[in-house]
């Protein structure tokens, strides 16, 4: 017993002195958002495993604030060195290879870099940007079983000639890519009008994806107070210039940006925006048109929590990120990282965000300056210009079975794709691309039951809709004669209806002191197809009475909280219930607000109505409400998302109606002349707003004087 007790005495220990290292080994939280912008955690998919300094390459002179790396389809890295004027090469196990520094160029002469910020590797080739000698090196590499054996001297790009460049315009390489057909596309840090797209020998061919700009709103403001010479300035905004680069093996060029507007990217943030217009990051066909897809729920442009719209997030920074860089993973993955966080933000082909990892920080996996990542096979890389070294993460479990889906979904293996989603959930069951990869595959596999399930997990109201127009397919084809028989139900029941409430409406057309609560309601029908006569009988033959108009304050409360709760779930997949109280306040305030106001400038414009007639005719006036969203309601059930806009038809007429209702109902009420009454119904909605104003303006003056008296009463309570 005592050796036994001994025995678990020592585990826990040696448990407890473990677990901080084993804590400390990943010093950052991997997570991503979901639709509602919140932080939802996920397993890692990359940790770091070590990182490389100078010291374990073995040079003798250190690398002084790298600014990039790259590897090659071998797996070996190349390092831009400006400080030391050197690209330094090493081997797939991050041993130096070579280091490039002085070579003979063309005329055989001894030649040397200036600050070459970037260097790109394509087949036999090695580009670098000698960023102060304005030029682009060019390199042919010898290799032999993934070794490199030799790297010599080719040719020079020099800077382009075109009257395309502004006058006086420098040329400064920090970053290029180059296709299968030899273009070089360059990003010059001086040059803002887009990529510089070159043949092989340095031919300009034109510029490519010029970033839009626009003036602000302060901008055009003062514009109004500048001269002409000053408002040509403003005319001639140019865009910003891009920051990095990178090209996939298709020939489509990615590209990032870090001095874009911050109210232009949260503007696209914030509206969720699928144009590229102002985006961090853009994807390029050789034609310079941004062609990436931002199906995800956010826009591919890094942290989404940012304090001017979503209050602090996951991290201590809550401005919008600083994209530097951006590098090419496998199965059309990318990532991109925050200069400003240093995080990395990982998207696959579609737009989609899969992981964000990384953090500022000392520790190992955390990072202080980044300048620049890349992929080593199923390895990640991350130089850090600060600490002048870089770390190597290796990817997990977790990550190999997400790789592995998105993988399949490119190759089109739907099936074999679902088998890794349901692994990607074992570890993850907040993923929600993992639930739309299962829901895709049973969609594809005609299950479209099973589709939905999954689609609403992951609160995917578009491929919910999808799966729903397939089986409403089906279901027509099998109740074809069902559907003309169900439209005739509808139209009968409500022509007979109508002719129901006429024939009533008829019969009341006697003069009587009371009205009967069936024909003070039903006499609203009469008033939304005759609105003249309609609201002239209603207030000098007393057609309708407070009942009624009580009846429809109701009715249109009880519409509001229907619509609330009985929409479909492709128009409302966040369906988290209603607010009595708010449903109830949203019909009441604007009532009160309405009658109130236009009773007292109808008062000073000498109208003939009375509230209670303002009130009546207003309250018989939302009728129309109710009998054009009760059916946009009902029909959020049979339409999908596409046809969605003939629900928005329908809610869109019965609100105009009630305003053209609302509109002759005071002119009739009060026996205003038309341009009167537009100027009544103009002062009107003025009225409204400034009652508003005033009653939050004591509401807040209230709630501090309530404030002051309870903090007295409680420091006099202290004292006696």
């Amino acid at each position: 017993m005592k050796k036994a007790l001994r025995s678990i005495f020592l585990i826990v220990i040696v448990a407890a002195l473990l677990a901080p290292q084993a804590f400390a080994m990943v010093p950052y939280d991997t997570y991503t958002y979901d639709i509602d912008g919140k932080y939802v955690e996920s397993p890692h998919a990359y940790v770091p495993d070590t990182s490389i300094s100078s010291t374990t390459i073995g040079l003798e002179v250190a690398l002084k604030t790298p600014t990039d790396i790259i590897s090659d389809s071998d797996e070996n890295l190349y390092i831009a060195d400006p400080e030391n004027n050197r690209i330094v090469i090493l081997n797939p196990d991050y041993t130096l290879n070579r280091i490039l520094a002085r070579f003979l160029n063309a005329q055989g002469v001894p030649d040397d870099f200036n600050k070459p910020r970037g260097v790109f590797v394509k087949d036999d080739e090695v580009f670098v940007c000698d960023t102060e000698n304005n030029r682009i090196v060019v390199f042919k590499k010898s290799v032999e079983e993934g070794k490199i054996t030799d790297v010599v001297f080719d040719r020079v790009v020099v800077q382009p000639q075109s009257t395309a460049f502004t006058e006086g315009a420098t040329y400064k390489p920090i970053a290029c890519a180059v296709d299968t057909a030899g273009r070089i596309y360059v990003v010059s840090s001086t040059t803002n009008q887009g990529i510089i797209s070159m043949n092989s020998d340095g031919a300009f061919l034109g510029f490519l994806g010029a970033q839009k700009t626009a003036p602000d709103a302060w901008q055009v403001f003062w514009r109004m107070f500048q001269t002409k010479e000053q408002r040509k300035s403003l005319q001639s905004l140019v865009p910003t210039e891009y920051n990095n680069i990178s090209i996939d093996e298709s020939g489509f060029i990615y590209v990032t940006i870090s001095s874009l507007s911050k109210s232009k990217m949260l503007s696209a943030i914030k509206s969720k925006s699928q144009a590229g217009d102002y985006a961090p990051v853009k994807k390029l066909n050789a034609e310079g048109t941004d062609v990436m897809l931002r199906t995800g729920f956010w826009p591919p442009s890094g942290e989404v929590p940012v304090v001017s719209y979503f209050g602090v997030g996951a991290g201590a920074k809550t401005d919008v990120s600083q994209i530097i860089d951006v590098a090419l993973g496998e199965a059309g993955t990318w990532t991109i990282v925050d200069a400003s966080r240093q995080r990395m933000y990982t998207y696959d082909s579609q737009g989609n965000l899969l992981y964000i990892f990384g953090d500022s920080g000392p520790q190992l996996g955390n990072n202080t300056i980044i300048s620049s990542i890349c992929y080593q096979g199923n390895k990640f890389l991350v130089l850090d210009k600060s600490s002048n070294q870089f770390t190597i993460y290796k990817r997990t479990a977790y990550g190999e079975d997400l790789t592995a889906a998105v993988r399949n979904v490119a190759n089109r293996n739907y099936d074999q794709s679902a088998v890794f989603w349901e692994k990607v959930l074992l570890r993850n069951s907040n993923f929600d691309e993992a639930y739309i990869g299962i829901a895709d595959s049973y969609y594809r596999a005609g299950d479209f039951e099973k589709a939905q399930e999954y689609y609403a997990a992951a609160y995917d109201a578009t491929g919910y809709s999808k799966s729903y127009s397939r089986m409403r397919k089906a279901w027509i084809e099998d109740w074809i004669l069902m559907i003309p028989l169900a439209i005739v139900v509808v139209v009968l029941v409500c022509s007979r209806f109508f002719a129901y409430a006429n024939k009533v409406n008829e019969k009341g057309q006697v003069i009587k002191e009371k009205r009967t609560f069936k024909e003070a309601t039903l006499y609203a029908c009469h008033i939304m197809f005759h609105p003249f006569d309609g609201f002239w009988d209603l207030k000098h033959e007393k057609r309708g009475n407070m009942k009624g108009a009580i009846f429809f304050i109701i009715l249109t409360i009880a519409t509001f909280i229907y619509n609330g709760i009985g929409q479909s779930f492709w128009y409302d997949p966040h369906n988290r219930g209603i607010s009595m109280i708010s449903q109830v306040t949203g019909v009441l305030v604007p009532l009160a607000l309405w009658v109130v106001s236009n009773w007292c400038f109808t008062t000073l414009f000498e109208g003939e109505g009375s509230l209670k007639d303002i009130f009546i005719s207003t309250c018989y006036a939302l009728l129309p409400l109710t009998l054009m969203m009760v059916p946009a309601t009902i029909l959020t059930h049979i339409f999908t998302l596409d046809e969605s806009a003939i629900v928005s038809l329908l809610t869109t007429i019965g609100y105009i109606w009630v305003g053209f209702l609302l509109f002759f109902g005071v002119m009739v009420t009060h026996d205003y002349t038309f341009s009167k009454n537009l100027l009544t119904v103009l002062a009107t909605i003025v009225g409204m707003v400034i009652i508003m104003f005033v009653a939050l303006l004591f509401s807040g003056l209230a709630q501090k004087i309530v404030s002051f008296v309870v903090n007295i009463a409680t420091e006099l309570s202290f004292r006696v």
